[in-house]
């Protein structure tokens, strides 16, 4: 579904954002949306897709329907966009798709000139099984991430490296500004998850914003076509316009 469906909301100028397609130094393709008439200097949201996914899909999450309309979404207001894929094919892969997301992060801090990037103000937006790979960022959190987006996430996992709630909670520095939103629809582990980190989050002071969809479906936002899921991808954007500036 994600491969055709784009987000339900849109906002003036989205097909005028510019979709530049780049490799890094190693290799890897990634997709930059930019405003159309970008200023010098454009804060960032690295887009961080979901998964376990199959690894020979005819269409990859980068081209997903999906992510070019987030990319257009971000593009048209204000800001830029980084989308790539990443290897978490299984379990077993998550240390490599996290080894593939500070690779693309460090390739974007080194590069934010030539990619007419702010480097010191950037935003990772998870998505789905992609939100384990929060989890490192929340432990210790680089100066230039100022906010975190968590839609419909894993927010737990076995394994305390890839839990966000674990990592949270051993945390004992400043918390960047985090956003979750939650489906109501979802299932028991991830909303209990969600729910649970939450109450993390608040006993460590964080700056939270909570955005619950009661009778929203995981993937509300390409699923469930109604007002409630345009308000939370409209304070969504707010949000992050705030904390990046």
């Amino acid at each position: 579904m994600a491969a055709r469906a784009h987000v339900h909301y849109k906002v003036p100028g989205m097909e005028q954002v510019n979709r530049e397609r780049h490799h890094t130094s190693t290799g890897r393709e990634f997709d930059l949306y930019s405003p159309p008439a970008p200023a010098a200097g454009t804060p960032c949201v690295l887009l961080i897709h979901g998964g376990p996914i199959p690894p020979n899909l005819l269409t990859s999450p980068k081209n997903w329907g999906l992510f070019q309309s987030y990319g257009r979404l971000l593009g048209a207001s204000g800001l830029s966009a980084v989308m790539f894929d990443h290897s978490f094919y299984g379990p077993e892969q998550a240390g490599e798709a996290l080894s593939d997301i500070q690779s693309m992060l460090g390739y974007v801090r080194e590069h934010g000139q030539s990619l007419n990037i702010d480097t010191e103000r950037l935003c990772l937006w998870a998505f789905s099984g992609g939100g384990i790979f929060l989890s490192p960022f929340l432990r210790q959190t680089p100066r230039e991430i100022r906010c975190v987006v968590a839609y419909y996430a894993a927010l737990d996992a076995p394994i305390p490296e890839f839990s966000a709630l674990a990592q949270i909670s051993a945390s004992t520095e400043t918390l960047p500004a985090i956003l979750i939103a939650r489906a109501g629809l979802d299932t028991p582990a991830y909303n209990d998850a969600a729910d649970r980190f939450i109450q993390q989050a608040l006993k460590k002071n964080a700056q939270l914003d909570v955005l619950n969809h009661a009778n929203g479906q995981h993937g509300f936002d390409v699923r469930d076509d109604n007002e409630r899921t345009r308000d939370i991808l409209r304070r969504t954007l707010d949000f992050i316009q705030l904390h990046l500036g």
